[in-house]
């Protein structure tokens, strides 16, 4: 295969990649948008190139550094840009080597990539298995391509050498297009950041490393750890795929629930106070974080209250009753982490729990509904007198 139609051939391949990721992410239900996210990698690379396959692989071991910017579509595909500088290792053959030891010595030459590429990345575990936002552990699969500049060689060295006609390097580097595969496991430290291990192998043209030869392809490895931060989506505070705030013009369900109720203290009885959510999700918005301040400003009011904050799923055709209960979960819990962490409220005086019902019935899943309602209980203190 000639090294143009190579390159044709990748930038077509690449083409596929970013539309059979459009078509996979409807084999994954109930999350939308993206996210987007940045890291800095580092690790290793391995030249394959010529005489360096047949050559100790530890000592051809030299250091990359990465840095990536990319943007998830979906949780099955998404793209990432990768620049970075790779330092790498190869020699010369073993016959100049044997021939003229005192000149070649061990035969190795340094030289520096510095490289920038585009890849498809598609989450294997999130086409098969189905999205987790709490997943500890993903892999994927990543191919793509792009820039190659290779510079830095042993010019004084390579001097020495081309003296002698055993084994010419020409030391003026040069600009070429390189491709990648690879796979990449990814492990879950936190809602922002991951620690990814990937590894690539990558093919270019046959000079790259400053000899010309009758293959029109060299290959090398790299061997990264990357450190990946996921961006905040939008005034939010989320990260991944939980969906971004969506504040409609005009909305029934928030409407009323901008009404500041009259609450009194009816311990076994639930309050009037109730946090509607849009149907599929679980985050709060400026409009629902003001309901849960009301919630707090009564429980400020009475400290012989406690409260029982019971989460409740949404009537969705589908009928996946693990992912109901844990949408009521989530729910249950974002209100109880708002008032401890935005509003104060001791935690010992909240719990969790949820209903296998919806709190009120709607006709579509485009649109608020109550999803989370308080149940007054009393304190120790006030259940003690």
């Amino acid at each position: 295969m000639k090294w143009h139609n190579l390159s044709h051939f990748c930038v077509i391949f690449l083409l596929l990649v970013v539309a059979m990721g459009a078509s996979a992410q409807t084999n994954v239900t109930k999350h939308k948008h993206g996210d987007w996210y940045w890291g800095l990698a580092g690790g290793f690379s391995q030249s394959l190139a010529e005489n360096a396959r047949g050559t100790d692989f530890i000592v051809h071991q030299v250091p990359s550094v990465n840095m990536l910017l990319g943007h998830n579509f979906t949780p099955a595909f998404g793209l990432r840009f990768t620049g970075g500088l790779n330092m790498q290792l190869s020699r010369c053959s073993k016959a100049a080597e044997n021939a003229m030891p005192q000149i070649y010595g061990n035969g190795r030459y340094s030289f520096k990539c510095l490289t920038a590429t585009l890849s498809g990345i598609f989450n294997i575990t999130n086409v098969f298995f189905g999205y987790e936002d709490e997943r500890t552990m993903t892999w994927s699969l990543l191919f793509g391509g792009g820039y190659l500049k290779t510079f830095g060689f042993d010019e004084q060295k390579i001097w020495s050498w081309n003296k002698y006609s055993y084994y010419p390097i020409n030391p003026d580097g040069g600009d070429y297009f390189v491709g990648h595969v690879g796979v990449q496991c990814g492990v879950r430290v936190n809602e922002a950041w991951n620690i990814d291990l990937e590894l690539r192998t990558n093919a270019t043209d046959n000079a790259y490393n400053g000899v010309e030869n009758g293959n029109n392809i060299d290959f090398y490895l790299d061997l990264m750890v990357n450190f990946v931060y996921h961006f905040k989506n939008g005034k939010q505070g989320l990260r991944r795929f939980r969906e971004p705030k969506r504040e409609p013009y005009f909305d029934p369900v928030l409407i009323d629930h901008s009404r500041d109720y009259t609450e009194t203290v009816r311990f076994g009885e639930s309050m009037y106070t109730e946090i509607p959510f849009y149907a599929g999700f679980y985050y709060l918005n400026s409009v629902t974080t003001k309901r849960v301040a009301l919630v707090a400003k009564f429980l400020q009011r009475h400290p012989e209250v406690n409260l029982n904050i019971v989460g409740h799923p949404d009537i969705i055709p589908d009928e996946d009753v693990e992912y109901h209960h844990h949408l009521a979960q989530k729910r249950a819990e974002e209100v109880r982490d708002a008032l401890v962490k935005r509003f104060q409220i001791d935690s010992t005086r909240l719990r969790t729990s949820i209903e296998d019902h919806a709190l009120q019935s709607f006709k579509t899943v485009r649109e608020w509904v109550p999803a989370v309602n308080f149940i007054m209980e009393a304190s120790e203190g006030a259940a003690a007198q």
